[in-house]
């Protein structure tokens, strides 16, 4: 069941919290955004306070040019 909350339009419950129901896209979308960049998202319970949710990113090196870094 903790995978599936990273499928688009999935909803762990389907309760109405202050008038607001969720579309069940922003998890989706987190792991979209991290599996891009070649990094990973996970969840493990921690209870009683709810979930704990960890993502990596690979570190990446950006080479600039000496004239980008003169400019500045």
């Amino acid at each position: 069941k903790k995978e599936k909350i990273f499928e688009k339009f999935y909803s762990a419950n389907n309760q109405i919290v202050d008038s607001k129901r969720s579309l069940g896209l922003g998890l989706a979308l987190c792991k979209s955004i991290i599996n891009a960049h070649g990094g990973t998202i996970s969840v493990s319970d921690h209870k009683p306070h709810g979930a704990l949710f960890c993502f990596t990113l690979p570190e990446t090196k950006i080479h600039l040019e000496a004239s980008l870094l003169d400019n500045q």
